[in-house]
């Protein structure tokens, strides 16, 4: 048993590592571009202070946008994948593809999180940027962002069960590859809103 554990963690691993690979430079370059336009408009069009741009942009990533983005973005790019396993693997591929997800959109998060800060940062318009930036994280706290990575983690392997199981009757009902893929990109958006307002009036609330 315990042999058998290790081989699906080397598995769940490998594809998490692979699946990230694949994600990982879109993922990069949309948190370059939040955290760059968001600090843009607050400073520039808003004549907001940098410190404020920066707190405001902590701010929507941590709630509004990260999450739902990061995985809407990892499902349009991991769904010939989750396809493919279950194409190959049946109903059984939901054990290594769902905790690989999981394992995905935390890490995805992180990297979006650091690329946004990185967008920003580059484009505040302050002498002692270092000193403010040093501030803004200090201020950060560990639960808000265990809480936001927590958050991608779950919405991504969700959405990952969802889409294999609807593409599992999908193909025994016997529908093409490309329309149970095009499907699922719109069902899967959705699914990620519904997380999201789930999570708002659920958990959110219970935190409270």
């Amino acid at each position: 048993m315990l042999a058998s554990f290790s081989l699906s963690a080397q598995a769940i691993l490998l594809i998490t590592e692979r699946d990230g690979e694949r994600c990982a430079g879109p993922v990069l370059m949309a948190g370059f571009v939040v955290g760059f336009g968001v600090i843009e408009l607050s400073t520039n069009v808003l004549s907001q202070t940098s410190r404020f741009s920066l707190e405001l942009l902590v701010l929507l990533v941590f709630q509004l946008i990260g999450p739902i983005l990061v995985s809407v973005l990892a499902m349009a790019l991991l769904l010939p994948r989750w396809l493919e396993r279950v194409v190959q693997q049946g109903q059984k591929a939901w054990r290594q593809s769902v905790p690989a997800a999981g394992l995905v959109g935390l890490l995805l998060m992180l990297l979006f999180f650091v690329a946004a800060i990185v967008g920003g940062v580059l484009v505040t318009p302050r002498a002692d940027l270092l000193r403010e930036t040093t501030e803004l994280l200090s201020g950060i706290r560990f639960r808000d962002l265990l809480r936001t990575l927590v958050r991608s983690g779950v919405f991504l392997s969700c959405i990952c069960a969802w889409c294999q199981w609807r593409a599992l009757t999908a193909l025994r009902s016997g529908r093409s590859e490309a329309l149970i893929v095009s499907n699922l990109l719109v069902e899967g958006l959705m699914l990620a809103l519904a997380l999201k307002l789930v999570w708002v009036l659920v958990f959110n609330t219970l935190a409270q």
